[in-house]
């Protein structure tokens, strides 16, 4: 059978954004819902109304929030489906990812100009101004019995309160100390998506290894790594434009600098990147391309204490 369904299934502020507007302009797949990157279709159990492609192109749900959640890919469909994990710096990544949620709990012009942003946007959206934590809000709930509304948006509402009064080492002392005394990391959370073992295993628990691809999306600037990866994920031999790389992010106006990661300070959230980074790795060679496909130089940056 031909692919049918293909998920971006994670991770946050990994250049998925860039990457499904490519598979969409380039004619290799089409949105589930049309216009919309992160459905969240799947987040919980409510039936949804199937819906045929009407070109005939693979079906594409690039809520990257799945691979995260072993009940939601539990819900994602078996069959003819591929499954897409990119990879960052997670040093990187969690700055990128402080970034985005202090510039939702802290509104104003840079809010804007951050959303502005992205071309294709989240289910839902709701124009940004006197709630610009909305989007947030609303794919947060999906995940949640409705009787529980009030506490999820309370509680998100606090802990968006402490990332707007707290500094990127501040918060990240808090996230590591909640997981250490919860065994789960707080809502709002900008290091939940840097661990990559666990989102891996959930997709690999379920699906076969070939149906599963890791990446880095940068090393898709390069022709036959697109070929390849065109190949593999979509079984296509298909001549493809670059990928229009560029993290959301980068280029915004933020007042806070960004830390040095070499810094003695990182090395405890230094050797939990390692040591994560390296239980992945035991899996990565399992999975399509293996880590052919991954920059595993930038993957290491910061990795050694100085």
């Amino acid at each position: 059978m031909a692919v049918q369904n293909v998920f971006i299934a994670g991770m946050e502020k990994c250049g998925t954004t860039a990457l499904s507007e490519w598979m969409v302009n380039s004619g290799l797949a089409e949105d589930r819902v049309p216009g919309i990157k992160e459905p969240y279709l799947y987040a919980n159990d409510m039936p949804h109304p199937a819906r045929m492609p009407g070109s005939g192109l693979p079906l594409l749900d690039a809520s990257v929030g799945y691979a995260m959640n072993a009940a939601v890919v539990r819900r994602l469909p078996e069959y003819d489906t591929r499954l897409v994990l990119c990879l960052r710096n997670q040093f990187e990544r969690t700055w990128s990812s402080y970034k985005m949620k202090k510039l939702m709990a802290s509104g104003g012009r840079e809010v804007e100009q951050y959303f502005s942003s992205y071309e294709r946007g989240v289910a839902n959206a709701v124009p940004h101004g006197d709630r610009p934590d909305e989007d947030l809000h609303r794919i947060t709930r999906t995940f949640f019995p409705r009787r529980s509304h009030s506490f999820v948006e309370r509680y998100e509402l606090k802990e968006l309160e402490h990332v707007r009064t707290h500094d990127f080492a501040a918060r990240i002392e808090y996230e590591l100390a909640f997981y250490l005394s919860r065994r789960t990391l707080p809502f709002v959370s900008i290091l939940g998506a840097s661990f990559y073992y666990l989102p891996l295993r959930h997709l690999l628990e379920k699906y076969q290894a070939s149906d599963v691809s890791v990446l880095s999306v940068e090393r898709l600037g390069d022709a036959q790594a697109r070929r390849r990866f065109v190949a593999g994920v979509f079984e296509k031999d298909a001549d493809t434009p670059e990928v229009p790389f560029k993290f959301s992010s980068s280029k915004v106006d933020f007042e806070e600098a960004k830390p040095d990661f070499n810094d003695k300070a990182f090395d405890l959230l230094r050797a939990c990147f390692r040591y994560d980074l390296a239980q992945a790795r035991a899996l990565i060679p399992l999975t399509r391309f293996g880590d052919s496909l991954l920059d595993n130089a930038e993957l290491d940056r910061y990795l050694e204490a100085r």
